[in-house]
């Protein structure tokens, strides 16, 4: 209440300035209701006659608006009288009420001009003597207003009074209380939750309300003390924790309760399952009783809690609901004693039950399998923690019970006596406490232990019989006690029920998996789905299969035998049960699909391109599903993957060469590819056709209509003049232009003009403006490995050329390592094998480090529908033989004192190097230290050191050579000598020609190719020298039938390739292959190494599993290793 002077005459709500209500209201509480005023929260304003009455709502922070009413009264001092209420939790003196009054002032403010603030500093001169004054101003007061509930902005922090039923020995619970501290997210939500202590009350802390101190001293008292002083109202403690707005019932988190009106309620006599009877509550559904210790109520779904009203005086209903329980043998007694206390209508008592019916039925073990509610997950163990104030988990449980015939009785049932009530009926079990243990033991040998046990700290809110597995250690998961332990305990005569809510919910399909592939969300692309009828809806187990093939252990999932059911976590938490026959070869075809990178884990979802049609065809093979959908993606596949699947190519009459059964089939799939627009590695031995092969496939687009747009194809510089042979030779249809050389710019312009366009790798990087910038209609790579490097400019700028379709032209695809593949592969297809890292660790560290066999099929399944390899044993059979000589080379003692010397200083260089760098970045002191040995096998004199010079070292192996060149011309034979040192056929050139030896050569530096070619094809010299990296490809020399490695190289099929400018088609002689090695050397040791690397490629290149090739800190101290 509050007072202000006014003149009789005037209308109090006119006589309230601002300034007035500022004085009323303390500072905060009045910026706020201005703020709230301002904001048009004020609604229903209504103001009585001369002011004297004023009702409004304001609506606050909950969804219903608060209801204000104030009084305006004149006082016999001559001022005016101010009494006001509001519904929110404060009641007086809120924020609610100064809106009000400021908005009541705004409406009827009239005419400012003739008034002044009634409400003056100084108080009015007294009429009435001031004893009087004070006497009636006593009187006419309410009682002092509460200081205020508000809180200032700065402070989140709130106390939360959670209030619950506490179980008790009697029927109706007492009611708990439980003071939380809970810190407001910015959305009011609570976020961190505390339990406050009872002797925080003794210094309170700033978000303590004047409210809270009295609530809190008395729970703090009744906590200190076993329970409330004499002179504690229970109910005024919780009326007042109601109206603080910050009441919950269950947890912090849970429905806010005010105070509800009285509810209508009865005590009634219930019958316990072991036949006592006892006194209970009886409210309306969805009401949950509560003792004070007088009968309350708590309706959360309406948010309110308040008295029971009975028809009882209250010592009666204390002490009805006190009572113990009363066994069947004294229930008459009682009812006679209870009747003659009270009129029979009045008094409830308990009822009258007929004698029991004897049960001898044999025991069975009755479990069910239930949803149990606990503050944490006693999977967890006795440590788990839980969250205090918030809500609790849901966790699956077994409740056991022994069942005699019709009767089944709660295993804490005690064992005397043995009646029991079903139906209202009574019945006399007699029990077999042997077998009850028996059962009890056979639960607890599974892992089960009562949740009591499990997590004692909770055990008011589970039931006696309740048990928790502990899924830890030996024990078995719920999913196996679900699907494997409880059809064994059924087959051992146990009856298991499973509610409906139960978490861990075990289905089974109604039908068989069918596979559908449907549009997906990308062009050119289709998502699987694998559907089955679960519960009569139709479920995609997608999703579910990708998050559990992504984990570490998916492997061991297809290793269970048929019998055994598979049970699928779908992503709602229930589970599928599939049997393992069924499921495995899918379950194996996705696994073997994860790993090859065909599977996005993030999406969850499994997306086929047409790059992917193989492997689609593949899954769709071996799962054995019905499919559908899709259709042209499935053929193409089924095509790539079925050599039979490829429809016949027709060649046009123009093209002029006869092609071999192989070679048809090879143009075969390059069409097949080109129609379905993909791309691929035409990997033939050296001397197969590639070439013949890539013109038959142009001149088919030309006939076709299709070569509407010029193709390209890069080479190496020296394949220039056999391509263009070639294509006047057998497509003289197709016209060619070669841009090479200095005046090469001046055929830019008629690039459009012609079908076919050749270039070379080095003129790419110049050329690139030019050749980027027309769209082709192909783009073949010959000899290309030149793109293995992908960091290299020349691939960057391959990678960037535009064409309908690109294909790659090499005998050897794959020469030091798998990422020279993924290169390759990223021209063709970008993506198809997955980014350089993540090639890396899925397929060349499983493979090239630990030789994974398994790793290895899979990325040959991958690419083999896009990689097409023949060897010439395979598809050439009248082509001769190749025979492999090693001429081994003893090094005389001043050539391997040299060696030793180089060897000895090489070696302390490159520990040195990897001891302060490591291995990764001593790289190129390692390969300068092995050129130096491998340069002292062939010839001191290619060190060019001074102290060579004076030992007089000479060379074991050019004097080797030179007996072995005098025998073979004296045979007759012509001979192909490959050295990758230029100046080591310098040194050769210098012995030929003091012997007087004939002999042609070519390397880098030789301008004119055609000469040297031409003269030993036609037999005019019988040797022909050829630096390994000028001659090695590109060239045709089926004159010769001997080859000769003068020092071997670390790659073998860079050797490989130069021994092939022999043995190819047109060869009609045996060829004889000799490599020079020097014993007890690098040399070698190289040898060793090539082996292994032979293996790997032949691994990926023809699908034979090998080992791999790591060069490691091992291999190179064996490489350094002295001479033997």
């Amino acid at each position: 209440m509050h007072i202000v002077p006014i003149a009789p005459d005037i209308d109090p709500t006119l006589a309230i300035r601002d300034g007035d209500i500022r004085r009323i209201f303390p500072p905060n509480t009045f910026t706020a209701g201005r703020s709230y005023e301002q904001r048009g929260r004020v609604q229903d304003l209504e103001i009585g006659e001369r002011g004297a009455v004023i009702t409004a709502t304001t609506q606050g922070t909950r969804p219903d608006p608060y209801v204000q009413s104030l009084k305006i009264s004149h006082s016999p001092t001559n001022g005016i009288r101010i009494a006001g209420a509001c519904s929110c939790p404060v009641g007086r003196g809120c924020k609610h009420l100064a809106a009000v009054l400021i908005a009541a002032q705004r409406k009827e403010m009239q005419a400012p001009r003739h008034q002044q603030s009634l409400f003056p500093k100084t108080p009015a001169p007294a009429v009435l003597p001031t004893q009087i004054q004070s006497w009636l101003a006593d009187f006419d007061k309410d009682e002092d207003e509460e200081p205020t509930e508000d809180y200032p902005a700065a402070i989140r922090t709130r106390v939360f009074y959670v209030l619950d039923a506490a179980p008790l020995s009697g029927s109706v619970p007492q009611l708990r209380i439980d003071p939380m501290t809970v810190t407001l997210r910015k959305d009011n939500s609570p976020g961190t939750i505390k339990r406050y202590a009872p002797h925080q009350i003794q210094t309170p802390a700033k978000y303590i309300r004047p409210s809270d101190l009295l609530i809190l001293t008395r729970l703090a008292r009744r906590n200190n003390y076993g329970g409330p002083p004499p002179d504690d109202d229970p109910a005024d403690t919780l009326r007042r924790i109601l109206a603080t707005g910050r009441a919950r019932w269950g947890n912090a988190e849970g429905p806010a309760l005010t105070l509800g009106p009285q509810r209508q309620g009865q005590i009634t006599w219930i019958t316990k399952p072991d036949a006592s009877q006892q006194a209970a509550l009886a409210l309306d559904e969805g009401l949950t009783g509560v003792r004070i210790p007088e009968p309350w109520y708590a309706d959360p779904a309406a948010g309110t809690m308040g008295p029971v009203s009975l028809d009882l005086p209250q010592r009666t209903v204390t002490r009805l609901l006190n009572a113990p329980s009363i066994p069947p043998e004294a229930a008459a007694e009682v009812r006679a004693r209870l009747s003659k206390r009270m009129p029979a209508a009045k008094m409830p008592v308990p009822a009258e039950l007929q004698p029991p019916e004897p049960v001898r039925e044999p025991m069975h073990p009755h479990l069910r399998l239930i949803s149990g509610t606990l503050p944490s997950d006693p999977s967890h163990g006795r440590g788990s923690s839980s969250v205090l104030g918030r809500g609790l988990y849901a966790v699956p449980l077994v409740r056991l019970s022994y069942q005699y015939g019709p009767i089944v009785l709660p295993r804490s049932a005690k064992p005397l006596p043995r009646i029991t009530v079903r139906d209202g009926n009574l019945y006399e079990v007699e029990r077999d406490r042997a077998a009850e243990a028996k059962a009890l033991a056979d639960l607890t040998g599974l892992g089960f232990g009562s949740v009591h046990e499990v997590v004692p700290v909770y055990y008011q809110h589970a039931h006696t019989d309740d048990f928790a597995l502990r899924e830890y250690g030996p024990n078995p998961t719920w999913l196996q006690i679900v699907t494997e332990e409880v059809p064994r305990l059924r087959a051992d005569g146990w009856t298991v029920e499973i509610d409906e809510d139960f978490p861990v919910q075990v289905l089974s399909a109604d039908d068989d998996i069918a596979a559908e592939l449907v549009e997906g969300s990308g062009i050119d692309w289709l998502e699987l789905h694998l559907g089955v009828t679960v519960d009569g809806q139709q479920v995609d187990l997608v999703p579910a299969l990708v998050r559990l093939i992504a984990k570490p252990e998916a492997a061991g999932l297809i290793e269970g035998p048929d019998d055994k059911p598979f049970v699928l976590p779908l992503l709602d938490g229930r589970m599928l049960s599939l049997p393992m026959s069924r499921i495995r070869p899918t379950l194996q075809a996705l696994l073997e699909l994860w790993a090859g990178g065909g599977i996005d884990a993030d999406t969850g979802k499994i997306g086929f391109s047409r790059l992917d049609a193989a492997d689609l065809a593949g899954l769709e093979e071996r799962t054995g599903l019905v499919w559908s959908g899709g259709d042209a993606l499935r053929d193409l596949g089924r095509g790539l993957r079925q050599s039979g699947g490829i429809p016949k190519a027709v060649v046009p009459d123009t093209f002029l060469a006869t092609l071999r059964p192989y070679q048809s089939q090879g143009v075969d799939w390059l069409q097949f590819l080109g129609s379905a627009g993909l791309g691929g590695v035409l990997a033939d031995d050296m001397g197969l056709g590639k070439t013949v092969q890539t013109l038959a496939h142009l001149m088919i687009e030309k006939a076709a209509g299709r070569l509407d747009r010029p193709s390209l194809i890069l080479c190496p510089t020296s394949l220039i003049p056999n391509w263009l042979a070639e294509a006047r030779r057998f497509a003289p249809e197709l016209s060619v232009l070669a841009l090479h050389g200095s005046a090469r710019k001046a055929s830019f312009k008629a690039i459009p003009k012609h079908d076919l366009v050749l270039s070379t790798y080095p003129l790419l990087t110049r050329d690139a403006d030019v050749l980027l910038a027309q769209e082709w209609h192909a783009v073949i790579l010959d000899e290309a490995q030149s793109i293995k490097n992908p960091n290299a400019e020349t691939t960057r700028q391959a990678l960037r050329l535009k064409a309908r379709q690109r294909l790659c032209l090499s005998g050897t695809p794959l020469q030091n390592h798998l990422g020279e593949l993924w290169s390759l592969f990223d021209f063709l297809a970008p993506g198809f094998l997955g980014s350089q890292k993540s090639f890396k660790s899925r397929y060349r560290t499983p493979i090239e480090k630990h030789g994974d066999v398994e790793r290895q099929d899979l990325l040959n399944r991958r690419i083999r529908p896009f990689m097409l390899r023949r060897t010439k044993e395979e598809v050439v059979t009248e082509l001769p033989p190749k025979t492999e000589i090693v001429e081994p080379v003893e090094m005389e003692n001043n050539q391997r004192a040299v060696y030793e010397a180089i060897r000895l200083s090489m070696h302390a260089k490159v520990q040195a190097a990897i001891a302060s760098k490591g291995l990764a970045r001593s790289g190129i002191i390692i390969l300068d230290a092995l050129l130096k040995m491998r340069q002292a096998c062939c010839d001191p004199r290619l060190l060019k050191l001074k102290t060579v010079a004076k030992s007089k070292a000479g060379s074991a192996k050019l004097d080797r050579l030179m007996e072995m060149l005098s025998i073979m011309f004296a045979e007759g034979r012509r001979v192909l000598l490959f050295s990758q040192f230029t100046e080591m056929l310098a040194l050769i050139q210098e012995r030929l020609e003091e012997d007087g030896i004939e002999f042609v050569k070519l390397t880098g530096d030789t301008k004119d190719r055609s000469t040297p070619v031409k003269k030993f094809q036609a037999g005019d010299v019988p040797l022909f020298l050829i630096s390994l990296k000028a001659g090695g490809v590109g060239l045709n020399l089926t004159a010769a039938d001997t080859v000769i490695h003068y020092d071997p190289w670390w790659n073998p099929a860079v050797e490989d390739q130069a021994t092939d400018r022999a043995h190819r088609i047109g060869q009609t002689k045996k060829v004889f292959v000799h490599r020079l090695v020097t014993l007890g050397t690098i040399e070698e040791k190289m040898e060793i190494l090539k082996d292994k690397k032979r293996a790997i490629v032949a691994s990926v290149m023809d699908a034979e599993h090998g080992g791999a090739l790591s060069l490691t800190e091992a291999d190179i101290e064996d490489l350094f290793a002295p001479a033997e």
